[in-house]
């Protein structure tokens, strides 16, 4: 069976491709062009704005107009999410079910294997996702997706995108295979690692995740991709990541260091609460920290930068990614009002050249400044 596993533009936690490629080259043939497949699969959907929409809808409907008469049709990712009021969007989902032979929710999209699996053994799993690279010692595990919070610029807020955690037994498996194999680097990640496990026993798992992996013999380093601050402070997460030697990597974001820019967020944490929080589990094994914050967010002054910049020294990042505010009708900071393109990008070189002149790395994420003219 060939099968043709299109690529899309989508964010660093989309995990369905990668997942899809690991449970499907050794057993089909994937194909570079479409015109070969007899089975087309699209994972990589985004529609965080109007702009992401547009582009995933035109990419779909490109790649259809090259398949095979007979090539099953398969749509997974994030535009398979139930939305909460967004008419069109749910008149554009009708559509692509009715070009689709399956169109499977996000956190099932492993199901597709299943459906493809011509000797009929079924995948234990429909959501989590490991990557062991041997030679280099190090593996990914994809621990959860989705996220309980509702911050007011999140483009998930407006869609039912539920929690959905990997089983306890499942990761914990996984974790005893990996240091059965030698990797020395564990990287767990996901939408929001912090409320990892509260779907399914009503709790916040990654405290005893943490310590499982602190008894591995061989595995020597954990990082955490895709970690909320405002769970873990909530939920006391410092003994834990304070005492965890292994633990040497949390990536996060703070979005602002200004309490009336976190109070619009509804991010649930007063920069003081940060600052104490990063203190306590640094007193003890230095852990490396990489956060977000959000540059021109509606309502943000010069004055909010200044604070922002201040934490940010306080807490002594490694890496800083800026990430320019970029609207959307889809979400409640639309209401707030806007900071000019002009506005985001004074902001973001104000960032980006104090950062630049205390030596710490940076990068800048999203052209907020493009999607906001586009929809002026």
């Amino acid at each position: 069976m060939k099968i043709f596993l299109a690529n899309g533009t989508s964010c660093s936690l989309n995990y369905q491709r990668k997942a899809l490629y690991q449970n499907l080259y050794q057993k089909h043939e994937l194909v570079d062009q479409v015109e070969q497949a007899d089975v087309i699969i699209i994972s990589e959907t985004c529609c965080s704005t109007e702009y992401h929409l547009k582009h995933t809808v035109n990419s779909i409907i490109n790649i259809l107009e090259h398949k095979k008469d007979n090539a099953k049709v398969y749509i997974t990712g994030c535009i398979t999410r139930e939305f909460y009021t967004i008419k069109n969007l749910r008149d554009i989902q009708e559509c692509l079910k009715k070009i689709s032979d399956e169109f499977i929710p996000q956190n099932q999209a492993l199901t597709i294997v299943d459906l493809l699996n011509t000797d009929n053994l079924k995948i234990e799993n429909t959501f989590g996702y490991a990557e062991m690279i041997k030679n280099k010692g190090s593996a990914d595990i994809y621990i959860s997706n989705g996220c309980l919070n509702h911050c007011t610029f999140c483009k998930t807020s407006y869609q039912k995108y539920p929690l959905t955690s990997m089983s306890l037994s499942q990761l914990k498996d996984i974790i005893n295979i990996l240091n059965q194999n030698n990797i020395k680097d564990i990287c767990l990640y996901g939408t929001n690692i912090s409320q990892y496990g509260f779907d399914l026993y009503h709790e916040y798992k990654l405290p005893e995740i943490i310590k499982y992996i602190e008894e591995m013999e061989n595995i020597k380093r954990l990082s955490l991709v895709g970690f909320s601050f405002s769970d873990a402070i909530r939920e006391n997460f410092q003994d834990c990541l304070m005492n965890s030697s292994k633990l040497t990597y949390i990536n996060g974001s703070l979005e602002s260091g200004s309490n009336s820019i976190l109070s619009l967020i509804n991010k649930g944490f007063r920069s003081e609460e940060f600052v104490e929080f990063i203190r306590v589990i640094q007193s003890k094994y230095p852990k490396e920290l990489s956060l977000s914050i959000i540059s021109g967010f509606p309502t943000e002054t010069m004055n909010d930068v200044k604070k922002t910049l201040e934490v940010l020294k306080e807490v002594s990042p490694t890496d800083v990614q800026i990430c320019r505010y970029i609207n959307s009708s889809f979400v409640k900071s639309n209401k707030y009002s806007q900071l000019s393109p002009d506005q985001i990008q004074e902001h973001t070189r104000i960032y980006q050249k104090t950062l630049k002149r205390r030596n710490v790395h940076h990068s800048i994420y999203g052209n907020g400044y493009i999607y906001n003219n586009y929809h002026k």
